[in-house]
């Protein structure tokens, strides 16, 4: 399975990210600087179909942009979201949501800063534990 963590600027006055889609081999890490007052989300597609130049499509969480990059599109249901908002104040906030329904495990862990910063998300295959009527093409989604 290949994944690609794809960060979407949600509004567009607000500051960016120096990446709008990326692969993400299994295993490996990848690091942002994210500006003051960055609200947005990321997600993982998998089963992609991307050649050199970075153009393709996934079969989940597809953003429609055929590149790897989104350039501000959202993903297609299903979709586990990563979502961020930070510099609120004087606290981040984030949290892991399935309202566009379920790919992959995803887990956020804070690390730094101060205060009660808990890991949220899940790391459980959710496709192996419910009934084949509620999952989509063969349980890849």
């Amino acid at each position: 399975m290949k994944a690609r963590p794809t960060p979407q600027n949600l509004n567009p006055t607000r500051p960016k990210l120096d990446s709008t889609g990326f692969e993400l081999p299994k295993g490996t890490s990848r690091s942002f600087q994210a500006p003051t007052g960055w609200s947005d989300r990321f997600w993982g597609q998998t089963g992609c179909d991307i050649d050199d130049p970075g153009r393709g499509s996934c079969a989940t969480a597809d953003c429609g942009s055929g590149q790897i990059e989104c350039n501000g599109a959202g993903a297609s249901p299903p979709a586990t979201l990563a979502e961020f908002t930070l510099g609120s104040g004087s606290q981040d906030f984030y949290d892991i949501s399935l309202v566009d329904g379920y790919n992959l495990e995803m887990i956020v862990e804070a690390s730094g800063g101060s205060g009660d910063c808990s890991s949220t998300g899940c790391i459980t295959e959710l496709n192996r534990k419910y009934p084949a009527e509620l999952r989509s093409e063969d349980g890849a989604a």
